[in-house]
């Protein structure tokens, strides 16, 4: 399968990278779509893609969290902004819920917590343990902590040529995936800027003024935090879905009969995989996709 990514044209490669920003338009398949999109600026003026090979990050976009050694102890400031680990948010929540990870340890406490007035009372300083299981840990700075070795690497166990069987395990981990982390976002708080796409897993938002969004010198900088939903956690990119029997090639005239899908659906969609019924509004195959010379016929 061919993952590719549209960017504006007139870019040139260079050691860094591509020195033009991308538009983000992503298409999974052999051949990329014909629709005309691309409408960023310094695009053509007929909003045509030009396209290249995409990887894996195009299709699973990483939302980025700082981790909480405690996530009932005061947001994270502005100046702790370095020496915070940033993590995946979707490990962020797990962590939180109760996964441990060596490398990013969390308070763990016995005793509820209360908020009286603004004022937080911690039942543990009150009635304190015979030990202290986070005396040797530091509260930030868990990049220098080094790993264990000697831990046994588990390996989907698949034929290499078996796609359709990867396809159908990537699925499945998918949707896990998803109806999980939803479940978890229902006790575990998750929090997310109005503005931008700035994610803090935890009771509260961060301190950190790094928002550029709509009028952000009017804020100084400062995330307006929200409540958060699994889009914003784990971001579906969404792509033009192809059908098995239809010409491969989208094009720009039919693109109102073209249903969609999120781009690892599609991808384990192409490789065999089967889509769950969640998706076919967005799919539309109970859509009949015309020929060109037919289009204009259609009422």
């Amino acid at each position: 399968m061919l993952m590719n990514l549209s960017k504006e044209p007139g870019w040139k490669s260079n050691k860094g990278g591509l020195s033009k920003s991308l538009c983000g338009e992503v298409h999974v398949g052999g051949t990329p779509h014909m629709i005309r999109t691309c409408d960023v600026s310094g695009s053509q003026s007929t909003k045509e893609h030009t396209w290249e090979r995409g990887k894996v990050e195009h299709l699973l976009p990483v939302v980025d969290s700082f981790h909480l050694y405690d996530r009932s102890g005061r947001a994270v400031s502005h100046d702790e902004r370095l020496q915070v680990d940033r993590i995946p948010a979707i490990v962020e929540l797990c962590i939180q819920a109760g996964v441990d990870i060596p490398e990013h340890p969390t308070r763990r406490r016995e005793y509820p917590i209360y908020r009286v007035a603004g004022r937080l009372i911690d039942f543990e300083k009150r009635f304190p343990k015979d030990y202290s299981s986070g005396k040797d840990i530091s509260a930030f700075g868990f990049w220098d902590t080094p790993l264990k070795s000697g831990g046994v690497e588990k390996n989907l166990d698949l034929l290499s040529d078996d796609i359709k069987g990867f396809a159908e395990k990537g699925m499945e981990a998918w949707e896990k995936m998803r109806s999980g982390a939803i479940k978890l976002m229902q006790k575990y708080a998750v929090q997310t800027c109005g503005y931008c796409s700035e994610v803090q897993v935890g009771p509260n938002g961060h301190r950190v003024r790094q928002c550029q969004a709509f009028k952000h010198q009017m804020r100084d900088g400062q995330h307006a935090w929200q409540e958060s939903t699994i889009d914003d956690v784990v971001p579906p990119v969404y792509v033009w879905h192809v059908r098995d029997h239809h010409p491969v090639v989208l094009v720009d005239a039919l693109k109102r009969y073209y249903g969609k899908l999120p781009a690892v659906v599609e991808l384990f969609a192409q490789a065999g995989a089967k889509v769950g019924e969640s998706y076919n509004g967005v799919m539309r195959e109970d859509v009949v996709v015309p020929e060109l010379d037919e289009e204009k016929l259609v009422v």
